[in-house]
């Protein structure tokens, strides 16, 4: 099975692309009309914008939605656990975004043997049974990112990574696009990396770290946004000024949004993740009816700085105002 995040250059990125293998299974048979999304921390911010995606999206096909949380990325037991409940209740259809790329394999292979389709949102379980992926092109993202820095740095700058959750393709891929596109440069150099928890609270005690045996930091890497808030808090503790080191990230949730425009943060790229949670429920639906779904479908990414922060187009991650 392909795999997401596979080294696409810009120029090759299209809109909701769809790779044109594909893949079918038995609908289950299901009393009710449910899909069921499994998620490793559905309180991060991302997740809940993703959460309006998976639940209207539901509603406008006749099916009711259930949002399941494994409360952290480490909890990959309970995750499989909630796998094997909605397996037993024969759902229609399962959209998950593993815990662990490996340890969710033998679960979605049980799901999938029983009839119940399952589609991988963002992150991919590495077995050829999943029945499709939507995602995002995960390194030409964070090569985006990579050539923005070092267009704005010249070519030369201590870089820090906060790298996000270990154990996850995407984590890797997001990793490699950045690290590969700086390579290229000599000047450029990565002086402290680590992988961490989501929590801003860990990213701020780690940036710390990091500036303390690394004060000559120009850049920073963060997975996501709950991690740049974190950096962010760290650079304030430490007295630097908005924009004085650059911190790039990946998402767009209300907080990254603001200190866009206040400037500790520098710039993001954004994957559509409304639109990304619709298309994952959407695929399951069709699976579940028996049609032929496509193996991997992904959204395009934009690069946003506070420049271009009301030039982009981000219908596909809005949300209602009330939406909790």
């Amino acid at each position: 099975m392909k795999k997401f995040g596979t080294k696409l250059g810009a120029a090759a990125l299209v809109a909701l692309a769809t790779v044109a293998t594909t893949a079918t299974v038995k609908p289950a048979l299901a009393q009710d009309k449910e899909i069921a999304v499994m998620l490793p921390a559905a309180g991060d911010p991302y997740f809940k914008l993703k959460s309006f995606g998976y639940i209207d999206e539901g509603k406008k096909h006749g099916y009711k939605v259930v949002v399941y949380d494994a409360g952290g990325y480490g909890n990959l037991q309970k995750q499989v656990s909630q796998i094997e409940d909605v397996i037993q209740r024969k759902v229609s259809g399962i959209v998950l975004v593993p815990a662990s790329s490996d340890g969710t394999v033998p679960v979605v292979e049980k799901a999938v043997a029983a009839g119940i389709p399952v589609v991988n949102d963002g992150i991919a379980t590495k077995t050829d049974k999943v029945t499709g992926f939507v995602g995002e092109p995960s390194y030409a993202m964070t090569e985006l990112l990579a050539a923005y820095a070092v267009d704005k740095l010249g070519g030369k700058g201590e870089v820090a990574m906060l790298s996000g959750p270990s154990g996850l393709d995407l984590t890797r891929f997001r990793v490699n696009g950045f690290k590969d596109y700086v390579a290229k440069y000599p000047g450029m150099k990565v002086v402290a990396e680590k992988y961490t928890s989501t929590a801003s609270t860990d990213a701020l005690t780690t940036m710390q770290d990091f500036l303390q045996s690394n004060p000559g930091i120009t850049a920073v890497y963060a997975f996501n946004g709950p991690i740049a808030i974190g950096v962010v808090q760290a650079l304030r503790t430490a007295g630097k000024k908005p924009g004085e080191v650059m911190v790039l990230t990946t998402d767009m949730e209300p907080e990254t949004n603001r200190m866009i425009k206040d400037g500790w943060i520098t710039a993001t790229v954004v994957s559509q993740p409304v639109t990304m949670a619709r298309l994952a429920v959407r695929r399951a639906i069709e699976a579940a009816e028996g049609k032929v779904i496509p193996k991997e479908t992904l959204t395009q990414p934009s690069l946003i700085s506070k420049a271009t922060l009301d030039a982009v187009d981000l219908s596909g991650q809005a949300v209602p105002d009330d939406w909790k």
